[in-house]
């Protein structure tokens, strides 16, 4: 049965932002962690993740399962300008330097994500039931249409990840007709720890290559245990953005941020900031 939420990478060229990351490969590789687990904790509330983990990731961060089921009704979205995608609260970037909706370092699976800003007396856990969550929904002639569909850029990283509902996602019952937060959050996590190809790194400005190879460095480093399976993978598209892992949400993407041959509508930023230290 596979849990994994479809998804699509492309490499493609448009020039980066800033002299970070740049990746593709289509390669899974998921075995062992590729470097320690450091969920951001930079604002600590007291709280256990509520995600029940799969068997894939055995060995990984556990917790108590949370019960399946459906959302009955969607969140309520922001308010966004007119033509402009409306995102799920929990992805959406906030103005800078307020606390991000989700706690999450991008390097760690998503098992270990907390609840920072979007944290209350009602809603203290990140349950299944907000991984079932629409991720975001049109506001094309205020249609408010769940996306069935959406694609994922990084600015500074020349990939893109097509993302479609998961057809047995371990957070609904039954298939969802919509892109739901845990598609999104999924996708990230499963793309960035894919090796990178060769072809790949060759591809990256020479500051952004050697930062890879000292973050893959590192993590051999950090990692003594898993050592030969992490040679085994060896750079992996995490190892390119450096410090920032942080994830701080999602937003449309604008103007020349587009890709060629993409429709905005269904175009997110993926936004990053600077991890914390362990």
């Amino acid at each position: 049965m596979d849990f994994r939420p479809k998804k699509t990478v492309r490499f493609v060229s448009f020039p980066p932002r800033t002299p970070s990351p740049t990746l593709s490969s289509t390669s899974d590789s998921f075995g062992s962690p590729p470097g320690p687990s450091t969920p951001p904790q930079p604002f600590p509330i007291p709280r256990s993740p509520m995600i029940s983990p799969h068997d894939e990731y055995t060995g990984w961060q556990s917790g108590p399962a949370a019960p399946y089921g459906s959302p009955t009704s969607y969140p309520a979205f922001s308010a966004t300008p007119a033509e402009t995608a409306m995102i799920d609260p929990l992805l959406e970037v906030l103005p800078s330097p307020s606390i991000p909706p989700l706690l999450w370092d991008v390097m760690s699976h998503p098992d270990s994500i907390q609840l920072g800003s979007a944290y209350s007396a009602a809603s203290r856990y990140f349950a299944q039931s907000d991984l079932a969550r629409c991720a975001a929904r049109s506001n094309v002639k205020n249609s408010r249409l769940p996306l069935r569909r959406m694609v994922l850029i990084f600015l500074d990283i020349p990939l893109e990840i097509e993302v479609a509902p998961c057809a047995e996602a371990r957070w609904s019952e039954r298939p969802l007709p919509f892109v739901t937060v845990g598609d999104v959050l999924y996708g990230i996590y499963r793309t960035l720890r894919a090796s990178a190809v060769q072809s790949e790194l060759n591809q990256l400005d020479t500051h952004t290559r050697e930062l890879s190879y000292r973050m893959f460095d590192a993590r051999l480093r950090d990692d003594p245990r898993n050592r030969a399976r992490n040679l085994e993978y060896g750079v992996r598209r995490i190892d390119c953005l450096g410090e920032q892992r942080q994830f701080l949400g999602i937003r449309p993407a604008i103007g020349q941020e587009l890709p060629s041959r993409r429709r905005g509508e269904d175009v997110f930023v993926v936004e990053l900031g600077h991890a914390p230290l362990p």
